[in-house]
């Protein structure tokens, strides 16, 4: 995870889309790239096909990742404060008489 997470790839951050219009035509790519509101549409020419199939999986294999690699930070978070609740000193609350 480290390695993916931390190398440099060329990565577009965006996804591959393939799309078949009326139903025999060939197949067309588009990028979906994120926005803040929704998402953009680009359209792949047939020669930049190969740059964007790789820099798209670049990306895919660096997001997951980095979802993996939180996960696991989280885990280790948790570990470690449970760790040091049991390290703690127990004390004694005593309640008022009502």
């Amino acid at each position: 995870m480290e390695r993916v997470a931390l190398s440099r790839y060329p990565m577009v951050a965006a996804s591959l889309i393939k799309r078949r219009f009326r139903g025999g035509n060939a197949i067309c790519y588009y990028l979906s790239i994120p926005t803040p509101r929704n998402s953009r549409h680009r359209y792949v020419r047939k020669d930049e096909l190969d740059y964007f199939l790789g820099r798209t999986q670049a990306w895919r294999e660096f997001a997951r990742a980095m979802t993996e690699w939180t996960q696991i930070n989280k885990e280790i978070g948790r570990l470690l404060r449970k760790l040091g609740k049991g390290r703690c000193e127990k004390l004694k609350i005593r309640r008022r008489a009502r």
